[in-house]
């Protein structure tokens, strides 16, 4: 992907400015240049400049997130998320989890708590891209966890953060590899914060019982189990705590969480529809799109980790002034040396042996048109249904 595909795109060299005033000992001149970057790695796909300047780029993210100024330390985290992101799943993306597993406790220390809806919203980020498996995906889930069940009380902003990043990463988790240990309180607590009077956490805390409701297996999010007969008297015992707590909008929101509530949703990109039909997807697709801001579509147009998550692909565009073409006639020719002997022995060799060079070379012909046709086919469709 060309940096310079999207019009609103700063040339390179700027781009290669910007990250050597991040060397810079003044903090004003840091701080531009990654409010600057941030918005650029928002809006554009930048993977070219990412994979020449990884390295950099994220050492000099640490490096504000250990020295740097409150601006410096929120402005990193957002740049570190989008530079993950751009990049997608590997190698390069697991290391940039691990070293920010070691930073995000010092990150949320109370002195710091300021930073902390960046932190969660950075390492749900990061740990979504850069996981190798669900025992990572469970690392991240049970840092947030255990901030989240600290004795004092959080600001309902941060609380809320902590929650839709804890939902973002469980989505992500086959519901055979939830751990059946690990989230045994998950279900009390959530039911705890519909009594919270915030619209926020009462919208992330019912998004989480609903990606519960989905996966199944309610035993592993519950220590209250074994007082139900079966999974459905579990399911009806929850329901019916949510209507008793939930009322006037938290009631509105909580209809997601009936059997026959209709999940579907449909974006539309360019000239392609993308369906989602799953809280997990649903979940997955929210938070990048808040995430990513106006940069949404251009990202889901170009970058190939979103492409690969929601197994979206974009129509082929093709300009007005530029079609594809086919030629009116090609034909296949060869030359091949035989002596005058063997000639009339050889000719069915040649022209009807399914093996011959003479069969190769049309069936070569062949597969060039269907080739050509499948590219003005994608070229001009209007819209694509995708599973």
């Amino acid at each position: 992907m060309d940096d310079a595909s999207n019009s609103t795109a700063i040339p390179k060299k700027k781009l290669h400015t910007y990250l050597e005033e991040l060397f810079k000992k003044k903090s004003s001149v840091r701080e531009n240049a990654l409010r600057i970057l941030v918005k650029q790695f928002q809006t554009n796909v930048h993977y070219e400049f990412v994979e020449n300047n990884f390295v950099t780029l994220i050492h000099r993210c640490q490096n504000c997130l250990k020295r740097g100024s409150a601006l410096e330390i929120d402005l990193a985290l957002q740049l570190i998320g989008f530079v993950v992101l751009t990049l997608g799943a590997g190698d390069n993306a697991h290391e940039v989890y691990e070293e920010l597993l070691m930073l995000v406790p010092e990150l949320l220390i109370k002195s710091k708590l300021s930073h902390a809806i960046k932190v969660f919203e950075c390492l749900s980020i990061v740990t979504s891209v850069g996981a190798t498996d669900f025992v990572d995906t469970e690392r991240s889930m049970e840092i947030i966890w255990q901030f989240l069940n600290q004795e004092t009380k959080h600001p309902s902003s941060v609380a809320a953060a902590a929650i839709s990043g804890w939902v973002l990463l469980l989505s992500g988790i086959d519901r055979w590899n939830v751990s059946p240990k690990k989230w045994k309180e998950s279900i009390p607590f959530l039911l705890k914060q519909l009594e919270e009077d915030d619209e926020h956490v009462n919208v992330a805390s019912i998004e989480a019982l609903a990606l519960i409701f989905e996966i199944g297996s309610l035993e592993k999010f519950s220590n209250q189990a074994r007082e139900y007969a079966s999974m459905k008297d579990m399911k009806d015992g929850i329901m019916e705590h949510v209507k008793r707590v939930c009322n006037g909008t938290k009631q509105d929101t909580s209809k997601i969480l009936e059997d026959d509530y209709d999940k579907t949703v449909t974006l539309t990109l360019g000239r392609t529809s993308l369906t989602f039909s799953t809280w997990s997807k649903l979940k997955q697709m929210s938070y990048i799109r808040k995430f990513l801001g106006n940069g949404f579509k251009n990202h889901m147009m170009e970058n190939e980790h979103l492409h690969n998550v929601f197994h979206f692909a974009p129509a082929t565009k093709c300009s007005d002034d530029l079609e594809l073409y086919k030629p009116e006639f090609e034909e296949v020719v060869f030359r091949v040396f035989v002596p005058e002997v063997r000639r009339e022995n050889c000719a069915n060799r040649i022209h009807k042996s399914h093996n011959s060079l003479l069969s190769k070379g049309r069936t070569k012909l062949r597969n060039k048109y269907r080739s050509l046709a499948e590219e003005t086919k994608a070229g001009y469709i209007a819209d694509e249904e995708l599973d």
